[in-house]
């Protein structure tokens, strides 16, 4: 099974919280990916704060060379598009992006790795882990 790991992962990678260095290390790169959706946040983060983009750029850009990164599609929109309707309905909204890394995750079968565990437990069919 492939884990597509949240934002707050990667982050929690970067500042060396040992339980998500010790999963990924002890995890095959080939089994872990990220979305566009989070490199896109992660960019964001850099690009507000240009003396960390200095200092963690080199970290990330190594990590993200031996993660595959997974381009939003068609399917991933179908699936977040119904999860944040579904969520919004029951009246438990979910975020955009969070709702768009689900969709990605419940579309390609992924378990979405994350410490924001409440936010993704509620998406049905969404198979959620914290490496923390």
């Amino acid at each position: 099974m492939k884990y597509l790991l949240d934002t707050c992962t990667v982050s929690d990678f970067v500042k060396g919280q040992p339980g998500v260095l010790a999963r990924i290390k002890a995890t095959s790169p080939n089994q872990i990916v990220v979305s566009s959706i989070t490199r896109m946040e992660i960019d964001y983060g850099l690009a507000l704060n240009s003396a960390g983009a200095k200092r963690l750029w080199p970290l990330l850009d190594a990590f993200f060379a031996v993660t595959h990164t997974v381009a939003f599609d068609a399917p991933d929109a179908q699936a977040a598009a119904a999860i944040r309707a579904a969520l919004k309905r029951q009246g438990q909204p979910i975020g955009a992006y969070d709702a768009l890394i689900a969709g990605s995750g419940v579309a390609r079968g992924l378990i979405v790795v994350t410490s924001n565990v409440d936010e993704f437990a509620r998406v049905s069919g969404l198979q959620v882990e914290n490496w923390r």
